[in-house]
């Protein structure tokens, strides 16, 4: 693959019942490629075994894109544990469909002075990074730009910058960043700052932004590719430029696109995305 591939992902469009359903519904709409929900991938496997998950994919012409790792970094210890137990399991599937970066929320905000606490998340990324290691799966940490935790007293570095020095920390070769556009627009990185993380960004996200104070946008007003204000085209260039090639998961919060059937939200995502990046 070459440059940002589009990408389906599961939050943009109404809830599915299985895998294959939202596959249908991704080859339907055009995609080649998906991000997903490990927990149904998961499920398939449970039922029909490891061969059942990665003919779901073949059989629709489509590839797997990124995943969430399931595993809050900032959650209480018997949570982190019970997550970091099962992230084994999931990676030995991603392995095995090709998706090899995990996503990990990285909060800009926190209960902890900031120091006590990025010296707490970057232990726990590091034992992420060790459980994923042997299956050639690899961190992918989103900084958060949007207000989504505005009650909690210290704030914590919500940009590119903060996410490599976080990799830093932890101190594993398989730690990158998640670039989410919509998070970029909120938060304090700057265009020129991508390509500081040139081969450091596994996964992408793409969305757009409506007008307004970016540092006042929570995450329930984020736009179609293309329907906002953001200069997509020259991030897209910027992260390509950075090396970044893959997918590209069209992850838009909006109640508009849920209410719609499954399948013509998915085909409006990829209109408005195939327009932003000139494809046919």
């Amino acid at each position: 693959m070459a440059g940002v591939i589009p990408a389906l992902h599961p939050a943009t469009i109404a809830p599915q019942p299985n895998l294959r359903a939202y596959l249908d519904v991704t080859s339907a709409a055009g995609f080649t490629l998906a991000d997903f929900n490990m927990a149904d991938a998961l499920a398939l496997e449970d039922a029909e075994g490891l061969d059942a998950v990665v003919e779901a994919f073949g059989s629709r012409g489509v590839q797997a894109g990124g995943w969430g790792s399931g595993v809050r970094i900032f959650a209480d210890d018997a949570a982190f544990d019970g997550g970091l137990r099962n992230l084994p399991r999931a990676a030995a599937l991603a392995s095995a469909l090709g998706a090899r970066a995990a996503a990990v929320v990285v909060p800009n905000r926190s209960e902890q002075a900031p120091e006590r606490a990025l010296v707490h998340f970057a232990g726990r990324i590091a034992q992420l990074a060790d459980a994923l290691a042997p299956h050639e799966v690899e961190v992918s940490l989103e900084f958060i730009g949007a207000r989504v935790w505005p009650e909690l007293p210290h704030r914590l570095p919500d940009d590119i910058g903060g996410m490599l020095e976080l990799a830093d920390r932890a101190g594993r070769s398989n730690v990158g960043v998640l670039f989410d556009t919509y998070h970029f627009h909120c938060g304090s990185s700057r265009l020129a700052d991508i390509g500081a993380a040139a081969g450091r960004i596994n996964l992408v996200h793409l969305n757009d932004a409506p007008p307004g104070d970016p540092s006042n946008l929570d995450d329930s007003v984020r736009r179609l590719p293309g329907d906002g204000v953001m200069d997509l085209g020259a991030v897209i260039e910027a992260l390509e430029a950075a090396g970044y090639s893959g997918s590209g998961g069209v992850e838009v919060f909006s109640d508009e696109l849920l209410a719609l059937p499954a399948l013509d939200a998915a085909r409006r995502v990829a209109a408005a995305t195939r327009a932003v990046l000139g494809l046919p």
